[in-house]
């Protein structure tokens, strides 16, 4: 494993979004969020020293502990797509969201990064291994890139891709190349459609190249970004998912964080991005859609572009005094930042992190970071 990225793979572990324990991960963890809180609604978490609010687009662990107070009720929206209208009470998540083969999950997986030889990504969709930057590539640097946004160190569901890349100041023309195909064009825009032949075959990865036409290259970015064809047979278990979540009565807003922690569970993190990215166009309020937006560009290698969302979650999360999330954005811009070379900013952001899950009593988060910060400041 590269150094620099093994530097963060404790600060890995806390960036879950939904707040699972790193130590509760076995090789499928089924993923159950809130929707519609009303009246008092608290949650206990094995690793909070204390019961704290229920907010709406949290995910719940299975142990996870429920309380509801009288004239107060809550939905959870469980791993295997059913839903749970909860009634005052005390209850452990299971209770209501059984265990089994979830749907709706988090992987779990030795690979940090990912390879050539990968056939099905199935590593951890949490981003525990972005993208590690060559030294200097800063954000002033990459913005003169023509970096590849999507699809991008993901999985993939069709045949025809749209790909989408960062405009540079100047050019006028793009050319695009996908290794593996032998397919190359040009355009003047930022953004093209695979028109499907050579066709793309299941299981295999393709890596794309864009050169603009002064100079800039995404090889400078990147060298290897791409990705991958599902193979049909989860391509199916996906689709009859996607489908059932689509026949439900959701809001948008709950159709789209379902839709997207799907995705992620199978490494289809451009199709999780697309999903946010339309939930904060229609100004969702909702921090954990912004959180969960800025982790999937972080997975992918995009730090420069998980900054935002994260800020405007850390508002909304701040505003609502979610302590959880807090916690969780902070460490998440702690990477973003060290990942863009500002070694001061990150440390800012890794220190604010370490006070936030001091609050919450997590104690475990706190050692790691002093760990993590104390490993920074040794390296340079």
């Amino acid at each position: 494993m590269n150094k620099f990225l093994k530097l963060f793979t404790p600060i890995s572990l806390i960036l879950i979004t939904v707040g699972f324990p790193a130590a509760t991960f076995s090789n499928t963890v089924g993923v159950n969020t809130i929707f519609h809180v009303k009246g008092k609604v608290t949650v206990k978490k094995a690793q909070w020293k204390k019961s704290l609010p229920a907010s709406v687009g949290l995910t719940l662990s299975f142990d996870d502990k429920l309380e509801v107070a009288a004239n107060a009720s809550v939905k959870v929206y469980c791993s295997n797509l059913k839903q749970w209208m909860v009634k005052p009470g005390k209850y452990i998540v299971s209770n209501g969201c059984p265990r089994g083969n979830p749907v709706i999950r988090l992987l779990n997986s030795n690979h940090d990064t990912l390879s050539s030889n990968d056939t099905l990504y199935t590593f951890d969709p949490r981003p525990a291994g972005p993208t590690p930057r060559p030294a200097g590539q800063t954000e002033e640097v990459l913005a003169k890139l023509p970096y590849l946004i999507t699809p991008r160190q993901t999985n993939i569901l069709t045949n025809r891709p749209p790909l989408r890349w960062n405009a540079v100041p100047g050019a006028t023309n793009y050319t695009i190349k996908i290794d593996g195909v032998n397919w190359e064009t040009q355009t003047n825009k930022t953004e093209i459609v695979y028109p499907g032949e050579p066709p793309l075959e299941a299981g295999r990865r393709y890596r794309v190249t864009i050169e603009a036409d002064n100079g800039a290259s995404s090889r400078r970015d990147d060298e290897n970004v791409g990705f991958t064809v599902l193979d049909e047979q989860t391509k199916k278990t996906v689709l009859d998912a996607v489908k059932a979540v689509q026949q439900q009565q959701l809001s948008p807003e709950e159709a789209g964080l379902v839709l997207a922690h799907l995705y992620r569970g199978y490494g289809l993190y451009g199709d999780a991005v697309e999903v946010l990215e339309g939930l904060v166009k229609q100004n969702s309020q909702v921090a954990t859609v912004y959180q969960l937006l800025g982790d999937t560009y972080l997975k992918i290698g995009l730090p420069q572009l998980a900054k935002k969302p994260y800020d405007k979650a850390l508002k909304l999360a701040t505003n609502t005094q979610n302590l959880s999330v807090q916690a969780e954005i902070q460490a998440g811009l702690g990477i973003a930042y060290r990942l863009l070379g500002n070694k001061d900013e990150a440390i800012q952001w890794l220190t604010k992190a370490k006070g936030t899950y001091n609050q919450l009593g997590d104690t475990s988060q706190v050692q790691e970071l002093d760990k993590t910060i104390n490993e920074i400041l040794k390296r340079e």
